[in-house]
């Protein structure tokens, strides 16, 4: 798998109505024409909304060029309503359900959201290894923040890694990135600019009004925050990182971000 420098994520607004899925295809085509590869989804994302957008934005695509990432054990129902299933079964129904949402044989990459150590079995492991024989997906992934990072390490089940990277992270979440970072294998970047809920401002668009209802709904203040393009440069600077992830619904912050690593 060939990464790119960003990675843009069909995620947030992406899976509501407040963002047209004219938009979202319009901005997956213009991340393309800007050098991004790399795709990154999961179910639990307005329940398969995503999904069903990035699948129609692939179908006009050279998908051999591209790096498609969803994930599994966590759904949504609603805005609201998620379930959380790592069985086999669960894993299972949700990956060929996403496929199907794609529109594709297989992904590249299967994250497994933020699995325990209970939840790694097994029974899981063989599940996941029949699945990849079938060609459902190239390489398992974890997904997780805080201990998940380490439990999949200590699971030693998994090629690739996404987890937070910026400047606030503590020393346990930033051990752990060194230790994924030595072990050879990929990090994938999330939430660079910190953990603190954004800057408020007045919604200029429906789909400001996502991140102010995540803002309302959040029981932390977050650590800090830095302006994003800041937090993709310094992300890929870290040992390991091979794309750092964002998502936007504007051109504008698309545009700034891939210029902000020499994209465009």
């Amino acid at each position: 798998m060939k990464f790119s420098a960003l990675g843009f994520g069909v995620s947030g607004a992406h899976g509501t109505p407040l963002v047209p899925a004219l938009e979202t295809l319009a901005l997956i085509e213009a991340a393309v024409q800007g050098g991004v590869r790399v795709f990154d989804t999961a179910p639990s994302y307005g329940a398969g909304e995503a999904e069903r957008r990035l699948g129609l934005a692939l179908k006009a695509l050279d998908r051999s060029e591209l790096v498609v990432c969803t994930k599994a054990g966590l759904t949504s129902h609603g805005l609201a309503g998620r379930r959380r299933d790592l069985s086999p079964d669960g894993v299972e129904t949700s990956v060929r359900a996403s496929l199907n949402r794609l529109g594709v044989e297989g992904v590249d990459i299967l994250f497994l959201h933020g699995a325990a150590p209970h939840e790694l079995d097994a029974a899981l492991l063989a599940r996941l290894r029949a699945l990849k024989q079938a060609g459902a997906f190239r390489a398992l992934g974890a997904a997780g923040r805080g201990p998940a990072l380490d439990w999949a390490l200590d699971a030693g089940w998994f090629e690739v890694v996404m987890a937070p990277v910026h400047p606030f992270l503590d020393s346990a979440e930033t051990a752990a990135l060194d230790r994924a970072a030595q072990a050879g294998l990929p990090i994938l970047a999330i939430e660079t600019a910190g953990d603190a809920p954004p800057r408020w401002r007045a919604p200029r668009s429906l789909a400001d009004f996502y991140p102010l209802a995540k803002r309302v709904r959040s029981q932390g203040a977050g650590r800090g925050r830095i302006a994003v393009p800041d937090g993709l440069k310094l992300a890929l600077g870290r040992p390991g990182v091979v794309s750092a992830l964002f998502t936007t619904t504007r051109a504008a912050h698309l545009n700034s971000n891939l210029a902000s690593v020499g994209l465009s």
